[in-house]
């Protein structure tokens, strides 16, 4: 005769079979929710490294403007401070004497010495001519164009401000006076672009 044998429901019931966390799944639909979500996760990251790109390219052609705004402002001061230079002042504050630039026109010594791309000044009234005439030692002051330095530069941008240019002539009585005239120094800065 067997016996039965009354069990407490506090003990567990011991199960015979598989377990089922270790199985893989047969069915076709697990297996295709399974690919959909592989699927999914690789188009978010997919979609993050491209807002990651688009976010960088942004700032990155950010950043080259706030470079060239920063050059475009310390090559405002620089020729402002340039024409208060010894080379170029005439003895009052943005005032060039054009006889000294008619001298330092061609020196080679100061082809290093300023920190633009170019540097040129030009008479703008009164005007001699539509024209821009190059001053020279045999047309001077018959002109209205120093063309001081330049370097070679793909991208460059000009930036000016207004002057004095003054110079002495002689009057009909023989007495020597400065006179002056309204013109503009324009200075060359290198534009940085982005990718180059």
């Amino acid at each position: 005769m067997i016996r039965k044998v009354k069990m407490n429901k506090a003990q567990p019931k011991i199960q015979a079979g598989k377990n089922q966390r270790f199985l893989v799944p047969q069915s076709s639909k697990s297996q295709l929710k399974i690919q959909e979500m592989a699927f999914m996760l690789m188009a978010v990251v997919i979609f993050f490294i491209i807002a990651g790109l688009f976010f960088m390219t942004i700032k990155y052609r950010e950043m080259y403007k706030t470079s060239n705004l920063f050059e475009k402002e310390k090559t405002l001061s620089t020729i402002a401070k340039l024409a208060e230079t010894a080379e170029f002042n005439c003895g009052k504050p943005l005032c060039i004497d054009t006889d000294k630039l008619i001298v330092m026109k061609n020196r080679k010594a100061y082809d290093g010495f300023f920190p633009v791309t170019s540097l040129s000044v030009v008479r703008i009234f009164p005007k001699n001519s539509a024209q821009e005439i190059e001053c020279n030692e045999n047309n001077y002051p018959d002109c209205n164009l120093f063309n001081i330095y330049e370097k070679n530069v793909k991208n460059e941008d000009k930036v000016s401000t207004f002057v004095a240019l003054c110079r002495q002539e002689k009057d009909e009585n023989g007495y020597w006076y400065s006179k002056c005239e309204l013109g503009k120094i324009v200075a060359g800065m290198e534009v940085k672009q982005a990718g180059k």
